[in-house]
């Protein structure tokens, strides 16, 4: 962790001797995606299978040429098919359950601070702040196993990060960057949750307050994007 303070303390008393880099002012679009697809295929039992994605936006400006503030949104997706079984008095009964089971919608604000080691090379980090939305649903058999389970939940979040990374200057207009580290001190969430069997209420309904505080780095952390620069 004393690694990852020295750097932001390096981003943030540094100065920058790249002056003919003219960066203020200069406006960009940045992001990631990912596909995941999962299959279970067992020879007792008939398959299941997993898939879904998620993506990533940021759009930044160069206050200056040390300095960047920007936007974030992001979004998720996931899906499963999964068969579940029943038993009363003896009997068996199979039930098939797709579609999809997670959708997520997320907005946040960041503030980069740069180092720029010549005109090719560079690192960044500082804060940001996000909010997020989450609707789940998960089926699961009850211990008597007579009958299924629905449970869903909408969860409301907001957290507090803090992340760095390098770039790499390719030309112009095109970046290359990865991450170093990140970390997400603190967070809390409110979620709603309420579980039905068939079209009856079990369990009743749940509302729960959390919050976490967790000033730990995960260092390093693997990732890389492009960032294309827009405008003047």
């Amino acid at each position: 962790m004393k690694n990852i303070f020295f750097l932001f303390t390096m981003l943030l008393l540094g100065g920058s001797e790249m002056a003919h880099a003219q960066l203020e002012g200069k406006r960009f679009i940045s992001g990631s995606a990912g596909i995941n697809f999962s299959n279970q295929n067992p020879s007792q039992v008939a398959a299941s299978n997993n898939y879904g994605y998620n993506f990533n936006i940021n759009l930044g400006k160069f206050k200056t040429d040390t300095r960047v503030s920007g936007w974030s949104l992001s979004n998720s997706l996931g899906g499963k098919k999964a068969n579940y079984y029943t038993s009363n008095n003896g009997e068996s009964k199979i039930i098939d359950k797709s579609g999809i089971n997670n959708v997520g919608f997320g907005l946040g604000k960041f503030w980069h601070f740069y180092k720029h080691f010549n005109d090719k090379l560079g690192i960044f980090g500082g804060p940001d702040i996000s909010l997020g939305y989450l609707n789940a649903k998960e089926f699961s058999t009850l211990s008597n196993s007579h009958e299924l389970l629905e449970t869903q939940t909408s969860k409301i979040s907001l957290s507090f990060g803090l992340n760095a990374g390098l770039y790499y200057k390719l030309s112009e207009k095109w970046w290359v960057s990865g991450s170093l580290a990140f970390s997400n001190p603190f967070n809390v969430g409110y979620a709603f949750t309420k579980s039905e069997i068939g079209d009856q209420s079990y369990g009743g309904k749940t509302k729960q307050l959390t919050y976490a505080f967790s000033p730990s780095f995960t260092f390093p952390s693997v990732g890389f994007g492009l960032r294309y620069f827009y405008g003047r």
